[in-house]
């Protein structure tokens, strides 16, 4: 039974030597100890230095996190323990520890305490709620004690290695001396390690280049371990696989198997010895070595739970323990049992131990028996009594959809009936397979390609070039996902023309017509399963997703990385699992399904007719479908939610539905738009109505101006001014002519040049004052500045022009008062009056007199503006428009 694991570097640090690493519980670093005196925070995932921290001049030989203080302790040949802050570096506390070189440093996992250990032959024990204050030191080593382990079973024991060639237990509790030793290894011993599981094993390596796997119960020594060929550095049981592993001063790391004691992989990375291992505590399977030339993380295996699902049973196994939940048993009519995202409490049921240790479970279609592979073996086990009822050898195992199955070995691809277990079919393909998948149809898969055959017969159904991954078949058989690393295919089955073409097949390329392709998708899936025609995937990003007809919607975003495991279509709903095998679950409702899928299929009336079936509480759900899918109009028929409705409105441009759902809600932002919905279909009076409960005053300030409304123009300005917008106010004053109005806004706001240089152009009787405010407020920042600046009605002969133009100011004045207010349709007739050049005129002839009576227009009746709105609606309160 070798065990075969993907084995991936997920980060290599190039250093002076480690020797001790720890990998933090909850994030993705390695703190790694230094012999150049330093320690460093790493993070895997990114493959950066998150922190450095300089501890002494001394190598570092050990240091660890203490997760709930958020420290790091470190212990160096300073002969002081150190305790650092990992989030603000700063130093918490420096004890002088030991007579002579540190060793280890261990940090209890449920109590204030520090263990340490020293070349002075003591253990020590440090109490960090009472100061850092020594609580016991521990004399019965007669050499270096070189590291101790605390039992994960018992936290108030623990084991110590020493170059005196023993292991000795200790208790918290107890006095100075040990419970007891373990004798055996001839040379001195460098580590030792508890097993996490329940059996009472420890396990040691020493310079003897030996591994004991200890009883410490019976005090007798199990198995040996040989094969190194330098000093045993770091010996450890995997927390989570059938996997021991040891590193040593040869420079390799070896895995064994913990049952069989069988070496199953030796590694070498060239970084020379090897000092330190580590295992992350979250079971994400990653480990940690410290080199003499760095440091290095790897991830073994996957994250990916094994586990099977046939309707509503679910079989999982843990390292070799087969268990089964029955999620037909949770109450589904209780609301606190099941809801979305939260963890589902199931009962699950123990079922044995399995002869090999599982890399994949399948169930049989009927569900009535499972399939657990190892590597290169299977036993199919029957369900309900979990007695075996076949086995064999093969690396890969599949099911067929009438209940027959396959196997391949190195070159051959075998068929068994699933009823006797013997053997019906066999053939050697033309091509190196590298995997099958089950189904209608049996797959093989190539690097580049995969090829369908036909279950009886062997023949080649088809051939498609592409990269698979992952294969999945819906319920009826009439559709295939083809999942490859960075995409996935659709396509479509015809079993009807396979059927008919069967017997004359003997292309090696198979029935072009037997698959056509619907459609492909750029996305990475980690998992999947079909409901109807929509494919659900979960993604390495977090997300849920669907695609049904070449379009992909989102359904919900997972805090953590999950897999689904299948679908309940009585209780309606999908569950996902966890590396930790917790569940949990969505709703999905069968007829939201099916309606989707008749909509895209273009079936209108299908769709139509299910919607009286399915709740009132999915039609938002679907109306986002159909918004998405362009049907706006049934879209928005459908939608309950007041914002998607508003949305849709907006979209169809209904301005009177978005504006009754506007005002229902009071929103501001929403009134707001339906104004300029309302201006873009030319209804003027809902637009005034908007955006003056929304507060749009620049919306306004378009109409009003546009429409010479001249009161809202005067109401606006003030209404501006209140709310200190500047720049609305001051075109409101500008457009009603009202110049003393601008110049107060542009002072009051601080713009004094700017003020100065409008009274120069437009109301020169104004700048003396407007340059006296600018000079007083420059000099106080710039006072050279400021004394340079002149007001131009001190200089009469060098700005003989200005004083024509105060007369002009004068006389436009008077023309607008006894104008009064020009409707905006006499503005042609008003504007020929006001061309005229009277600043030339005055320059011609000094004594020509200017009079106000000359810019009066003739004013005419009608006011086709007028006429416009009040084919709106009753025009409340609109007065007349003017210039």
């Amino acid at each position: 039974m070798p065990l075969k694991f993907d084995i991936k570097k997920k980060l290599v640090s190039r250093s002076e030597r480690v020797k001790s690493v720890d990998l933090h519980p909850d994030l993705p670093w390695v703190l790694a100890a230094l012999y150049s005196g330093n320690i460093a925070i790493y993070d895997y995932q990114t493959q950066s230095t998150v922190k450095t921290i300089e501890v002494s001049n001394s190598p570092v030989r050990s240091a660890k996190f203490v997760v709930r203080k958020q420290w790091v302790v470190t212990a160096s040949d300073d002969l002081q323990i150190r305790i650092f802050n990992y989030n603000t570096l700063e130093k918490v506390k420096s004890i002088e520890s030991h007579t002579d070189f540190l060793r280890c440093i261990v940090v209890h996992p449920s109590q204030s305490f520090i263990i340490s250990t020293s070349d002075d032959c003591t253990i020590k024990i440090w109490d960090w709620d009472k100061d850092f204050a020594l609580s016991k030191t521990l004399e019965d080593h007669a050499h270096y004690v070189m590291m101790v382990a605390i039992n994960p079973r018992d936290h108030n024991s623990f084991a110590s290695a020493s170059l005196d060639k023993t292991i000795k237990v200790w208790s918290f509790a107890g006095g100075n001396k040990a419970n007891f030793a373990l004798l055996g290894h001839q040379s001195g011993v460098n580590c030792v390690d508890y097993y996490r599981g329940d059996k009472p094993y420890i396990i040691s390596g020493g310079d003897d280049r030996l591994v004991k796997i200890w009883d410490y119960q019976t005090k007798q020594c199990l198995h040996t371990l040989e094969g190194h060929l330098g000093n045993i550095s770091s010996v450890l049981f995997h927390p989570e696989l059938p996997l021991i592993l040891t590193t040593a001063e040869d420079g390799t790391i070896k895995m064994w198997q913990s049952t069989t004691y069988k070496l199953e992989n030796s590694l070498n990375y060239n970084m020379e010895r090897v000092w330190c291992i580590d295992t992350s505590k979250d079971g994400s399977n990653v480990m940690a070595f410290g080199f003499d030339e760095g440091t290095m993380v790897l991830k073994i295996g996957s994250d990916e739970p094994i586990v099977s699902m046939n309707n509503g049973k679910v079989i999982s196994a843990k390292n070799l323990e087969i268990s089964m939940v029955n999620l037909k048993a949770i109450n589904t009519s209780d609301d606190e049992a099941l809801r979305d995202g939260e963890q589902v409490s199931v009962q699950t049921k123990e079922l044995g131990n399995a002869d090999i240790f599982p890399q994949a479970i399948k169930h049989s279609p009927n569900g009535h028996f499972f399939a657990v592979c190892s590597d290169d073996e299977y036993i199919i086990y029957r369900a309900q009594t979990f007695k075996n009822s076949g086995f064999g050898s093969g690396y890969d195992f599949v099911w067929s959809a009438a209940g027959d199955y396959a196997v391949r070995d190195s070159v051959n691809l075998k068929v068994f009936k699933g009823a006797t277990n013997q053997q019906v079919a066999a053939m050697r393909p033309d091509f190196a397979m590298e995997g099958l998948f089950g189904g209608p149809l049996l797959c093989a898969k190539s690097k580049d390609f995969v090829v369908f055959f036909d279950w009886d017969t062997l023949k080649v159904i088809r051939r498609i070039d592409v990269s698979v991954q992952k294969l999945y078949w819906n319920d009826d058989n009439t559709l295939v996902a083809l999942v490859s690393q960075d995409e996935f295919y659709i396509l479509a089955y015809h079993k009807e023309v396979v059927a008919a073409n069967i017997d004359s097949l003997t292309s090696e390329d198979g029935l072009e017509d037997a698959f056509d392709l619907q459609y492909e998708i750029t996305d990475s899936v980690t998992s999947a399963l079909w409901v109807g025609d929509c494919f659900f995937y979960t993604t390495q990003s977090g997300k849920m997703n669907y695609s049904i007809g070449g379009r992909v919607f989102s359904h919900i975003f997972v805090d953590k990385k999950r897999y689904l495991v299948g679908y309940m279509p009585s209780q309606g709903r999908v569950y996902l699992i966890d590396k930790h095998f917790h569940f949990v679950s969505y709703e999905l409702s069968p007829l939201v399904a099916e309606f989707q899928s008749a909509i895209v299929g273009g079936r209108l009336e299908a769709a139509t007719a299910l919607l009286g079936k399915i709740p009132e509480k999915h039609y938002d759900k679907l109306a986002r479908f159909l918004d998405q899918l362009d049907y706006k109009a049934q879209a928005y028929q459908l939608a309950r939610d007041p914002d998607l409705k508003f949305d849709l409105a907006i979209q169809l441009g209904l301005t009177d539905e978005a504006h009754r759902l506007a005002e229902t809600e009071g929103s501001q932002s929403k009134l707001k738009q339906v104004g300029d919905l309302a201006l873009i279909h030319g209804n003027i009076r809902v637009a005034i109505r908007c955006l003056e409960a929304g507060n749009d005053l620049s919306g306004l300030l378009l109409i009003y101006s546009s429409l010479g409304m001249r009161q809202e123009l005067a109401d606006l300005a003030r209404r501006a001014e209140e709310q200190t917008k500047s720049n609305i106010a001051f075109v409101c004053y500008f457009l009603l002519a009202n110049l003393d109005k601008c110049v107060e806004i542009l002072v009051n706001s601080g713009r004094l040049p700017e003020a100065a240089y409008f009274c120069k152009t437009y109301c020169p009787s104004k700048i003396t004052e407007t340059v006296r405010l600018w000079k007083e407020s420059l000099s106080k920042s710039h006072p050279v500045t400021a004394q340079k600046i002149a007001d131009p009605l001190d200089f009469p002969e060098e700005f003989k022009d200005l004083f024509d133009a105060m007369k002009i100011e004068e006389f436009t004045k008077k023309g607008r008062q006894l104008a009064g207010d020009v409707p905006a349709h006499n503005y042609l007739e008003y504007s020929e009056l006001l061309s005229n050049d009277f600043f030339s005129t005055l320059k011609e002839d000094p004594s020509f007199k200017l009079d106000p009576k000359t810019l009066v227009p003739i004013v005419s009746e009608e006011n086709p503006c007028l006429e416009m709105i009040h084919k709106q609606g009753p025009s409340a309160e609109v007065e007349e428009p003017v210039e």
